[in-house]
């Protein structure tokens, strides 16, 4: 359990504990000026920004906050959660532990996922579950890199039938991508779109001001922008293989089930 095993917006459970005392002492204590990050877009200069904006954030005194510390633990051993309800189509969740924003294998864990199941038509996923199967028409894989270590997920939905062949097919080629090196082609095509693709993140301006704050919440610099193409241009067959074989672990992968 870790800090995503919590909703943001709470549960049946927490919800009705909550007091007025405990949101007012809450937005007191980490609301504040040191532990927030400000991004403006637009029409605007710096020093319109000055006159306009700081004169209202002067009075915004800040204060120290305690770091947190959290005891991350996940699943060991592979298990398995059955919902039944009265469906027709099962949707599924394959998952086990990811990693952190800031692991130096970020990149290389992105385009291995995007060969594995991250990239739609051109993934293997996609190819074995939908194209030859007929199984699914959406099946997909990804990394919840956040600050801390999210999940690994696949995710799919097919005929009750066919669930089972479905999920066993997903782990085959989690165990494929860690036997045998991709194919020049497959890397090659993951990088020229995940390059290709890297503007559509600021192509808006509401967009750009996300892009912007993503990139100081996880500290990735100013020059991030350019430096991502070499980043993910200098991932080799070799790295995926390694990251592969070190961030895919069939052997602890845990399954979600509804409709069975």
């Amino acid at each position: 359990m870790g800090p995503y095993g919590h909703p943001v917006e709470g549960t049946k459970e927490s919800v009705p504990r909550l007091t007025r005392e405990a949101i007012t002492e809450f937005f007191q204590t980490y609301y504040r000026p040191n532990n927030a990050t400000l991004t403006v877009v637009g029409d605007i200069t710096a020093d319109e920004l000055k006159a306009r904006l700081f004169p209202h954030l002067e009075t915004w005194a800040p204060s120290k906050i305690s770091e947190e510390v959290f005891n991350m633990t996940f699943e060991k051993e592979r298990k398995t959660i059955k919902v039944d309800r009265d469906l027709t189509q099962a949707n599924v969740i394959l998952g086990h532990r990811g990693v952190s924003r800031s692991n130096p294998d970020y990149y290389a864990v992105t385009v291995m996922n995007y060969i594995l199941g991250g990239g739609g038509f051109a993934s293997r996923l996609v190819d074995e579950i939908r194209v030859k199967k007929g199984f699914a028409y959406a099946v997909d894989s990804f990394f919840d890199a956040s600050k801390y270590p999210g999940s690994f997920q696949v995710s799919l939905q097919t005929r009750n039938a066919n669930a089972r062949e479905a999920i066993a097919l997903s782990i085959q080629q989690m165990e494929r991508i860690r036997k045998e090196p991709v194919s020049e082609k497959e890397l090659e095509g993951a990088k020229k779109y995940l390059i290709g693709s890297f503007p559509m993140r600021f192509d808006t301006q509401a967009k750009m001001a996300n892009f912007l704050t993503q990139v100081e919440y996880y500290g990735l610099g100013q020059d991030y922008p350019e430096k991502y193409l070499s980043l993910i241009q200098a991932v080799t067959r070799d790295d995926v293989l390694r990251v592969a074989r070190t961030y895919l672990q069939p052997e602890t992968l845990s399954s979600s089930l509804s409709a069975i």
